[in-house]
C-alpha cells in the first residue's frame, strides 16, 4: 500500500512508524491505537490549518474482515478550522445524539472519533499547532516519534467545557 500510494500520489511519506516487534494493538472501543500499528502519512496540502494528509495503517486482520463484509477502512479524517470549531462540532453532534467513541490529543492535533452507520471510524480534528512549521517540528520530535497516538481524552465533555471556560476567561481579560 505504501509504495502504491507513493506512486499514485507522486510523493513519499513524510512520517513512518513501526511499533516494536511483538506489540499487541491496544483496543480503544473497537479501534486500535495508532502507536501500536505500522503506519505512514502522505501530505497532500500544506494550507494550514487545513493540512490534508492520507494516513495508511496496517490494521491486523483488516483485509480478512473486509472480505467478510466488515469495514476495511481504518478511519478518515475531517479537519476543522481550530479547537473552538472542533468543540462546536462536538456540541452540534452531541445535540443529535452522536458521541465520540474515542477522543485524543495527538500533540499536533486534537481529535474526536465517531463511527458512521457502516462502522467506519470518522476522525474530526483540529490543529494544536499555530503553523505548519510548528506542526512539522512537533512531528519530527523524539516525543512524537515515540508516541504518535499522544494522550487519550477520557472525558470529551469535560475537555470541551474546560476549553469553553478558558475562552470566556480570555474574553474577560481582553
Amino acid at each position: 500500500m505504501r509504495n502504491w500510494y507513493a506512486t499514485v500520489l507522486g510523493v513519499e511519506p513524510f512520517f513512518e512508524h513501526a511499533p516494536p516487534l511483538g506489540t499487541k494493538p491496544l483496543d480503544l472501543g473497537g479501534q486500535t491505537r495508532a502507536s501500536d500499528l505500522r503506519m505512514c502519512f502522505f501530505r497532500l496540502s500544506v494550507d494550514h490549518p487545513y493540512v490534508q494528509t492520507i494516513g495508511l495503517f496496517e490494521e491486523p486482520g483488516t483485509a480478512l474482515d473486509a472480505a467478510n463484509g466488515a469495514p476495511g477502512l481504518h478511519h478518515m479524517q475531517l479537519m476543522t478550522a481550530d479547537l473552538d470549531a472542533l468543540c462546536d462540532t462536538f456540541e452540534r453532534l452531541r445535540a443529535q445524539g452522536l458521541r465520540p467513541h474515542r477522543s485524543s490529543d495527538h500533540g499536533p492535533m486534537t481529535s474526536f472519533y465517531y463511527r458512521d452507520p457502516d462502522g467506519n471510524n470518522v476522525e474530526i480534528t483540529a490543529q494544536n499547532q499555530p503553523s505548519l512549521e510548528a506542526m512539522v517540528a512537533f512531528m519530527s520530535s523524539d516525543a512524537f516519534k515515540a508516541n504518535p497516538s499522544g494522550s487519550e481524552i477520557a472525558d470529551p465533555e469535560a475537555f470541551v467545557a474546560t476549553r469553553r471556560e478558558a475562552a470566556k476567561g480570555e474574553l474577560a481579560s481582553a
